[in-house]
């Protein structure tokens, strides 16, 4: 089992959890059709969602059962996001980009050979993508081209609340910011590796990552939150700000209420990368082929 880079750099120099009260509703087990490790996912709808991870797996899920999908080779997929069910990009190791039209999946041109750990956008001419050494790539709908982010770190996470409003995060508690003209940096108070990002406006936003730390971005200044955990955390999605559920290893998923941090049950203690959810639904996807719904 194999995972992003910078999940597997920030997990095997940090460990943690703990044991807290359960909250909402269970989640329980779907059946995906394989051991290997799911690491991205995204859905149109609840009735149309994608999930891709090791060896080249792609899975879709049209409100029945998971179906396995074909693409070229093995490639490591790491992230995976679209602006319809006809329109999804899929990216991972030596800069692979997968995109998917509604018959097919096919490879573009990324220009680089550097591992991407995260795909976000806002519609089908305006995609970025982020990973090692800093690199950040955008998609214009036509072709792929190179961003100056002003770091050199690991970037793992990205999101925005508009084109000029884009959020990447990264190693060493680096934060930067798009506003539709250039990248810059942010102060964030941490040195922690920052693994995920959600928010709900660009003033309400929150980052996750190494030691159990969530920050949460107001529209001025970051401030950590009490989690209860020291656990790595991978990735972030929510409906609302005070609705908002966080991926992390030992099966831990975090959601807030608004007021505070509280585990909710798994029933699993592999490591959950990614949650995605529309309407009542959520779902969340791990190691060992693991997918939990609810």
């Amino acid at each position: 089992m194999t995972t992003p880079l910078g999940f597997a750099i920030v997990t095997g120099i940090l460990a943690g959890g703990f044991v807290a009260a359960p909250t909402g509703k269970d989640f329980t087990p779907m059946t995906s059709g394989t051991t290997l490790s799911l690491i991205g996912l995204w859905g149109a709808s609840p009735r149309d969602v994608f999930a891709v991870g090791d060896g080249g797996t792609v899975l879709r899920y049209e409100g029945r059962a998971w179906t396995p999908m074909t693409v070229a080779g093995t490639p490591h997929l790491t992230s995976v996001w679209g602006s319809s069910a006809s329109d999804v990009f899929a990216v991972g190791d030596g800069g692979v980009i997968l995109h998917y039209e509604g018959r097919g999946w096919t490879s573009m041109a990324s220009g680089t050979e550097k591992i991407l750990d995260c795909v976000w956008g806002t519609s089908p001419t305006d995609v970025f993508t982020a990973g090692e050494d800093g690199t950040i790539l955008h998609y214009d709908g036509k072709s792929w081209s190179g961003m100056a982010s002003g770091t050199t770190e690991l970037l793992m996470g990205v999101w925005g609340a508009s084109p000029r409003d884009v959020f990447a995060v990264g190693m060493s508690g680096t934060v930067v910011h798009y506003d539709g003209a250039a990248w810059r940096p942010m102060v964030t108070g941490s040195t922690q590796p920052l693994a995920a990002v959600w928010g709900r406006t660009g003033r309400d936003v929150f980052a996750a990552g190494g030691g159990g730390t969530i920050l949460h971005y107001d529209g001025a200044t970051f401030s950590a939150m009490e989690t209860g955990t020291a656990a790595m955390l991978f990735r972030a999605w929510g409906r609302a700000g005070d609705d908002v559920y966080v991926t992390g290893e030992q099966g831990i998923l975090l959601h807030y209420d608004g007021s505070s941090w509280r585990r909710a049950p798994t029933g699993t203690t592999e490591p959950l990368y990614t949650v995605w959810g529309a309407g009542p639904e959520v779902f969340v996807v791990g190691g060992g082929g693991t997918i939990l719904h609810r």
